[in-house]
């Protein structure tokens, strides 16, 4: 089956926690890009990035934004970069390229528009840039509902400080503002009957109040090499597709401020005959907003929903029909045939046992999470154990976990958590400590 692809690049949270352990380095390009990122960030005295995504027990998104933020913009970079370079050595080829958010810089790199170092420099000037400019404490808000009524939203709560910054879809807009304001939006739609979710944001991304971190980013990136795009990009923050050296400037210069016109963006790429969307960094974000946003016709896959290891890509690339060249993987080195023996597999048939002090309604809980999830998702109940990640090692997307811990809230008659609380259950146990915390 042949048709246009496009390869997607993700923005803000487009991160997991080892998501390219056993996987980079069977790709020398990958792995490649990688060490260029860590050079880079040692020039900015930043931290290393890419043992964030070769360790599995590296930290994890919430920690970063928390205590290691600088690393974040770098590390989802990382991410992109090295995907795209996994795409590429199993012989696949784009026909488009298309970010969302931060991520346009990522699809300029794969195009040829911007080197890998020079976009891991501007992703570092871009964190001092926010040092620097010190905005005002902003954020991110999603809700589940068209454009047009979130900007009739916005225009009722009339608050200068409060923007919509994306469209992803019929099904998905988000607004930036400061967080009082956010509140207010939040507090709105639940009570019209609509869905509202904090998004894992510092700044009020794609908002005018971030000008002064715009224009020191401006002055910071003015002598980076740019080049015409080897590969057609298509710029969702500009609305056309990037030509010209000037086009791939006026993307980085807006990137900050200017909304994300994601969904004109799927559409008009759909109407010109790109039938096929695979999403090249961390998560699926991406993917679902073109799954529920395009036609039936349209196929879509994440490259990096989960850890796993290379047959996993190879395998689901196939079997959505992509037409991907499996190349023989190369031998591994010796000395990499015996790190893989210290590098953790898959999870365990035995479920964890609680600890001794924990109280035994906690294991009741436990229990009776491991059967809901199991037969919602189709796993075995034995796979479930408390610390496995839903979406790290089996793929659960957002948008399905929300659904179940909506099932867990009604079965246990619990109170609606913050945002903070929610975004954190992540697993089975963590899940079953908010029950417990929600039940005092």
């Amino acid at each position: 089956m042949s048709s246009r692809v496009a390869v997607m690049f993700p923005g803000q949270g487009a991160y997991l926690p080892g998501v390219l352990a056993d996987r980079a380095r069977y790709f020398p390009r990958a792995a490649e890009a990688l060490e260029t990122i860590d050079g880079v960030a040692a020039e900015h005295a930043l931290e290393p990035v890419a043992s964030l995504l070769l360790e599995r027990d590296a930290a994890s998104l919430d920690d970063l934004l928390a205590k290691s933020s600088d690393q974040l913009d770098l590390a989802i970079y990382a991410v992109n970069a090295a995907g795209f370079e996994i795409l590429t050595g199993l012989g696949l080829r784009a026909d488009v390229l298309v970010g969302h958010s931060f991520g346009e810089f990522a699809a300029l790199s794969a195009a040829g528009a911007v080197s890998v170092a020079d976009v891991a420099h501007m992703a570092c000037t871009r964190t001092r840039a926010f040092h620097e400019a010190e905005p005002a404490e902003g954020g991110l808000l999603a809700l589940d509902i068209p454009a047009w009524r979130t900007e009739h939203l916005v225009g009722l709560l009339d608050d200068p400080g409060l923007r919509l910054a994306i469209d992803n879809g019929p099904g998905q807009t988000v607004v930036s503002g400061p967080q009082a304001s956010l509140e207010a939006v939040e507090e709105v739609a639940v009570g019209l009957g609509f869905r509202a979710t904090r998004l894992r944001a510092r700044y009020a991304f794609h908002n005018p109040a971030l000008h002064l971190a715009a224009d020191l980013f401006r002055r910071y990136t003015a002598d980076v090499p740019l080049s015409e795009p080897r590969v057609p990009v298509y710029s969702p923050v500009l609305g056309r597709y990037v030509r010209t050296v000037a086009d791939v400037r006026e993307v980085i210069d807006r990137n900050m401020v200017a909304p994300v016109r994601f969904y004109d963006a799927l559409l008009l790429l759909f109407r010109e005959g790109t039938t096929a969307f695979i999403e090249a960094g961390a998560r699926q974000a991406l993917t679902g907003i073109a799954r529920s946003s395009l036609p039936s016709a349209a196929r879509t896959l994440p490259l990096l929903p989960r850890r796993g290891d290379v047959e996993s890509i190879t395998s689901a690339l196939s079997e959505a029909g992509f037409s991907v060249g499996r190349r023989p993987l190369p031998d591994r080195p010796e000395q990499d045939a015996e790190k893989s023996q210290d590098l953790p597999g898959p999870p365990q048939a035995a479920v964890a046992s609680p600890p001794q002090e924990a109280l035994s309604n906690r294991a009741d809980v436990l229990a009776h999470l491991a059967d809901m999830y199991a037969q919602d998702l189709g796993f075995p109940v034995e796979m479930l154990s408390p610390d496995i990640d839903l979406e790290a090692d089996l793929g659960v997307d957002s948008v399905k976990q929300l659904a179940l811990f909506q099932r867990v809230r009604t079965h246990y008659e619990l109170p609606e958590p913050s945002a903070e609380q929610r975004v954190r259950a992540t697993t089975l146990g963590k899940i079953a400590d908010l029950v417990e915390e929600q039940r005092r």
